[in-house]
């Protein structure tokens, strides 16, 4: 399918590595010039390269989003360029790290920062460069969110609701901008592996005695133990793909969804 994205500009948060990385990389490739954006610096340019040399246009804009000075410098930075057709909310994670940690477990201080982390920060991109999308009548607004905030395991609380808001708050968006060409939808991703990831894929399989190379046994974790419906774990570029569509005008009709991308979970 032809995505009609040549020409469209893209800032796409947290993309110097993991899902944001893959989803820089697939929206470059549809023809769509991508802001690269991070927190190291290395990181950030490596992606940023990684698309020049194979042909895309990509620059680089850094900071930490959690630090509210530092969110609104990047939105001046995004706007200094010309501002963007697509906003990819992927910049997100949980405060402290991802030890676990049930409801009684888990700090004040944890729930207010992991909230700062994935909302605050959201809102902060939208606030800014929403309006310049409805000003020419066309834009996109993808929010990455967790399929946890669908499920509700026992563990993560402050992510999950953290994540359950971004997904309120992108069909709220979509109400809020109704009739001006832009839409807002969220994805909730599943388990999708990434090098992130990878060692608390391969701790889940050991602990059903599964032996450490969890992809001798991918199939058994994916249907078993995450209990998907498709025989394998997920990986980026699911999410990548699924972010190219809602981000093309092809999903012109689509507005205020929360697509679930966890292999039927």
């Amino acid at each position: 399918m032809q995505l009609d994205l040549v020409g469209k500009r893209a800032l796409v948060t947290g993309s110097s590595s993991g899902i944001g990385r893959m989803i820089a990389l697939h929206l470059a490739a549809e023809g769509v010039e991508v802001i690269v954006h991070g927190r190291d610096a290395a990181r950030t340019l490596r992606t940023a390269e990684e698309i020049r040399a194979t042909g895309g246009v990509s620059s680089e804009v850094m900071g930490d989003l959690m630090d509210g000075d530092a969110a609104k410098a990047v939105v001046d930075q995004v706007l200094a360029q010309g501002g963007v057709d697509i906003l990819v909310n992927n910049a997100g994670g949980r405060y402290g790290g991802w030890a676990r940690s049930g409801w009684l477990g888990t700090s004040d201080e944890n729930w207010i920062a992991t909230y700062k982390q994935n909302v605050i920060s959201t809102v902060t991109l939208i606030d800014g460069l929403v309006p310049v999308m409805i000003q020419r009548g066309w834009g996109r607004v993808v929010q990455i969110a967790s399929a946890v905030a669908l499920h509700q395991p026992p563990n993560f609380p402050d992510y999950q609701a953290a994540k359950a808001a971004e997904i309120n708050l992108s069909r709220s968006l979509s109400r809020g901008m109704a009739g001006t060409g832009v839409t807002s939808n969220a994805i909730s991703a599943g388990i999708i592996h990434t090098p992130g990831s990878d060692a608390e894929i391969a701790g889940i399989a050991q602990e059903a005695g599964l032996g450490t190379n969890w992809r001798d046994h991918e199939r058994e974790i994916a249907l078993k133990i995450f209990r998907q419906t498709a025989g394998r774990i997920g990986r980026a570029e699911d999410i990548a793909a699924a972010v190219c569509f809602l981000a093309s005008p092809r999903a012109d009709f689509i507005s205020g969804i929360n697509l679930v991308v966890d292999g039927g979970m």
